[in-house]
């Protein structure tokens, strides 16, 4: 009996996929109810039994990751698969992560969620940088119940993986491989169109007059038209991508062992750059030493090369030139040099002479040993560790252009170190009895993290040989800067966890944790988190006995966790920074020491039930409420010596959602299985207080966002655009103002009273849009027919908004110097003109909500279609075992009216200061489209 398990929202609901039930009756639903019994899963310290979970959580199984790309990050392997879980790609860059939100906005800080690898605290880029084939399912807690569990650092949720392990039985080899391309998602499919040579040199004649330049003739046009060509074509390439793994398996009663190697390359989008080159090994191995004590080990290495491009707003970023540069402009000038362009930089003499790579080490490694103390009691022990070595190199080489701009004709180079170093020790007592009916498990520990910091970088200029290695520090001759920290955090926690359950019919669960934080000062170092959750499977009460409905699951619960990572480390002592004032040194108090500070708190409730009828049709539904108390955020103070900086408890934020899951087989027999599945998210953000009474506070990387209490957060304010008068093609917006100024006409619209003249002052806040979606989730769909096989998944969110400033720039007549998409055309020529874009002047267009966007999208995430071969093909004597080949695609197609890819969270990553996760679209990598063919090997 071939049986797949799948983990839905706030507690387990199953599907069976390929089972071996040729008819239904008593006999099958009962083994079903049995095999469903004796699933356990991962629920962070502890696995509990399927049945008895009553947290809110969802599990990501390995198959799933598998129908998706080996170098897309595993943060974006997550988008669409889990109610509640709401991730945005940062870009379509090979090995980029995602901003991930669980059940809403975690603080006015957006802190990640905390990740755990194999009982491991570590980062979002650890997680990341794992190998997706290595990893067994991915667990992630959402409620009080579940995250409790994790104290201090779980009030944004937390993502617990679990990596694949040895298993009893004769040795098993697997060997994967995958090659493929991607190519850029077309503009047509993004909604807009760029001009060719033609249409741009007509669109400047044509605005001339009122942007002020001269005209071209005819024949200029003609000869500039002949040299059209894309730049597209000349910046992008489709990438290259390759994929290997090798991994065994096996063991017997005592002993079991898993290894791999592995190794990713993709090369990227952009002509030049090799994008990513990650190399992966993992090592484990359990052994049963004697009847009463067992050990275990677990190392793994990933090592990753990554090329970079600039993500700024200007052309050193390559997509800013390639739209920029006119498609008359050649690519070299007379003399042989690269062409600055329309674009106003050589992107392609940069790309070679100005290059910028990281190069990451990462090793982990853990060790355990099991005590059985009695047959219901043990302890267990276990240390853990990780050591990552994260560098990386910036390069002005000696007569580049950039050289010339910067004044370091000679050359110039940075090169930053940075050596993180974490351990934890765990020490636990598990107690796991049964009286009768009543079961109860219980766990104590105690618990120390040490993490520690220690980065440098330095910057020299003038390369002494040009022969010798241009990325070697000592090969400069004039010392620039140079600066380092070090820094150590430390966590102390003791907690306990309960759990008794009577007869698996009534649950209630509780946990309890006390932290210790090095972060705060001597007045609030510590913090108690609790959680208490209670459940009722009405379908074992007799009155269902004899239903097709074996479960259903009432579930509540609520408790409080929090949060220490908005703030670094040392802000409860007063920071000192060495600087000049005027000749002479002088020391300066930058940060002052906020000793009474206190923790991030959230108070979680939830309420759920989950629901399998007839083994066919599963379901879940929550609905939850977090208050998330004393957020912590720097705020600027001042004294008679000049500014300061400090952090303080700023303000309360309130989450509530419904989210809801969906399964249902329509055909499910021996040969012949058709799921349908999705899920569905709806979040409510608010803002209920801000510190000393303050109302609103402006935020956001252009100071285009704001806090207002009593709204959802980071709302936009911006003057508002009125449209474009149809007399004489003036550009309006609206005003609060009571008297105009020189030279301005007030008018009285149906929207209100409007103004000719822009005044940055009449920005309002708009209170019905933000950045983040009122609604999101994923759909899809398997089939399988003997060993034929395809899946298909969706994503999609609704209710967001962003500021779309590529869209200002290729509109934008006062930039009349860079190319412009074909809607650019349509501006006000004639009275009673309508529906168009304003009269082209010198001051062109403004960042109004003319250009705040709905980011609404679906897309066509990943298909894959496979078949295996097994022994049936290969024969009984065969060294194979299964072999299957697979076709995939992934970002296949997305519906949205968007003009550019709404779902990239970040507009620019150089550039995220203050930044807030998808309020406005620019020019980072784009998402891509994938294609590629797979074939797995088992023997």
């Amino acid at each position: 009996m071939n049986v797949k398990l799948r983990v839905l929202s706030a507690g387990v609901m199953f599907f069976l996929g390929q089972a071996a039930f040729a008819q239904t009756g008593t006999k099958q639903d009962t083994l079903a109810k049995e095999k469903q019994i004796e699933e356990v899963v991962v629920t962070g310290y502890r696995t509990k039994k399927a049945d008895e979970i009553i947290q809110a959580q969802s599990v990501i199984s390995s198959k799933e990751f598998s129908e998706q790309q080996s170098t897309l990050s595993m943060t974006n392997m997550l988008q669409g698969k889990a109610p509640g879980v709401f991730v945005q790609a940062n870009s379509g860059k090979p090995g980029d992560g995602g901003a991930i939100q669980i059940r809403g906005i975690s603080g006015l800080s957006n802190s990640d969620p905390l990740v755990v690898i194999d009982g491991m605290y570590t980062s979002i880029a650890q997680y990341n940088a794992l190998n997706p084939s290595d990893v067994e399912s991915v667990t992630i807690l959402k409620d009080a119940a579940s995250t409790a569990q994790y104290g201090s650092r779980a009030a944004s949720g937390v993502i617990v993986v679990t990596t694949k392990k040895g298993i009893s039985g004769k040795p098993t080899y697997m060997f994967q491989t995958r090659f493929g391309f991607s190519r850029k998602v077309s503009d047509k499919e993004l909604n807009f169109q760029m001009m060719d040579a033609n249409q741009k040199l007509n669109w400047e004649n044509s605005v001339a007059d009122g942007v002020g330049i001269a005209t071209r003739s005819q024949e200029e046009i003609a000869l500039l038209s002949a040299q059209n060509h894309d730049w597209q074509k000349d910046v992008l390439q489709n990438s290259s991508e390759e994929s290997y793994l090798f991994s065994a398996s096996g063991g017997n009663k005592k002993d079991t062992y898993y290894y791999s190697l592995g190794y990713d390359h993709n090369s990227g989008i952009i002509r030049n750059l090799d994008g990513l080159k990650r190399y992966t090994a993992r090592f484990n191995f359990e052994s049963q030493v004697s009847d009463k004590f067992r050990i275990g080990v677990n190392t793994s290495l990933q090592y990753q090369i990554v090329e970079n491009q600039r993500d700024l707003y200007n052309a050193q970023n390559p997509f800013r030139f390639m739209y920029g540069a006119n498609p008359y402009d050649p690519i070299f000038n007379p003399d042989g040099s690269y062409n600055s362009t329309g674009a106003g930089f050589p992107f392609l003499e940069a790309v070679k002479t100005n290059p910028n790579f990281n190069k990451n080490l990462r090793l982990n490694g853990s060790i355990f040993g099991e005590y059985k103390i009695t047959d219901y009691l043990k302890f267990r022990s276990t240390a853990l560790g990780t050591y990552a070595q994260l560098k990386g190199w910036s390069s002005i080489f000696s007569g580049s252009t950039l050289s010339t701009i910067l004044g370091y004709p000679t050359g110039w180079l940075s090169q930053g170190n940075n050596d993180l170093f974490n351990y934890t020790i765990n020490n636990r007592l598990d107690f796991d009895k049964s009286f009768g009916s009543h079961n109860v498990s219980a766990t104590v520990f105690h618990e120390f993290y040490n993490g520690r910091s220690n980065a440098m970088s330095s910057a020299k200029s003038g390369i002494n040989n040009s022969l010798l290695d241009p990325y070697q520090l000592s090969n400069y001759a004039t010392p620039l800067t140079s600066s380092g920290s070090r820094t150590v955090y430390t966590l102390n926690s003791f907690a306990g966890l309960l759990d008794y359950n009577y007869d698996k019919k009534y649950f209630v669960s509780a946990s309890l944790r006390r932290d210790g934080s090095s972060r705060f000062g001597e007045n609030n170092k510590n913090g108690t988190f609790w959680s208490v959750s209670g459940g009722w499977n009405i379908a074992k009460e007799n009155f269902l006995a004899n239903t097709k409905l074996s479960t259903f699951k009432l579930r509540a619960s609520y408790g409080t966790v929090g949060n220490d990572a908005p703030i670094p480390d040392y802000v409860n002592l007063d920071y000192g920074s060495f600087g000049l004032y005027g000749a002479a040194p002088t020391t300066f108090v930058t940060v002052a020491g906020s000793p009474d500070l206190k923790w991030e708190v959230a108070k979680m409730q939830n309420y759920g039930f989950d629901f399998v009828y007839g083994n066919r049709l599963r379901g879940s539904f929550e609905y939850f409420i977090t208050k998330r108390n004393d957020f912590l955020q720097s705020v600027t103070g001042s004294d008679v010596y000049g500014g300061y900086t400090f952090y303080k408890n700023v303000g309360d934020l309130e989450n509530k959602g419904l989210e809801a899951e969906l399964s249902y087989d329509i055909v499910k027999n021996n040969n012949f299985n058709w799921n349908l599945h999705g899920n569905i998210t709806n979040v409510k953000n608010k803002l209920l207080s801000l510190k000393d009474n303050e109302q609103e506070r402006i935020t956001g990387a252009y100071g285009d966002s704001v806090l207002k209490v009593g709204e959802m957060p980071y709302i936009f304010k911006m003057v508002r655009y009125a449209g474009v008068n149809p007399d004489n093609g003036e550009a309006l917006y609206y005003t609060n103002r009571a008297t105009a100024n020189a030279g301005e006409t007030f008018y009285n619209l149906e929207g209100g009273k409007a103004t000719n003249v822009y005044n940055s002052s009449d920005a309002t806040n708009i209170t019905d849009k933000s950045p983040f979606p009122k609604v999101f989730g994923g759909f899809g769909t398997s089939f399988s027919y003997k060993k034929f096989d395809v899946s298909a998944e969706f994503s999609y969110k609704y209710g967001g908004w962003a500021l779309n400033y590529a869209e200002l720039d290729r509109l934008d007549p006062a930039q009349y110097n860079t190319n412009k998409s074909t809607d650019a055309v349509n501006f006000w020529k004639n009275p009673g003109d309508t529906n168009v874009l304003p009269k082209p002047t010198d001051a062109g267009l403004y960042s109004t909500d003319q250009f705040l966007q709905k980011t609404d999208y679906i897309r066509f995430r990943s298909l894959s279609v496979g078949y295996t071969f097994d022994k049936t093909f290969f024969g009984d004597n065969s060294l194979i075992n299964s072999f299957r080949v697979y076709v995939q695609g992934q970002n296949l197609y997305i519906w949205t009216k968007f003009k550019g890819d709404p779902e990239a969270a970040v507009g620019l990553s150089e550039n995220t200061a203050n930044y807030v996760p998808s309020s406005y679209y620019a020019y980072t990598y784009p998402i891509v489209k994938t294609f590629s063919i797979g074939f797995d090997l088992k023997f």
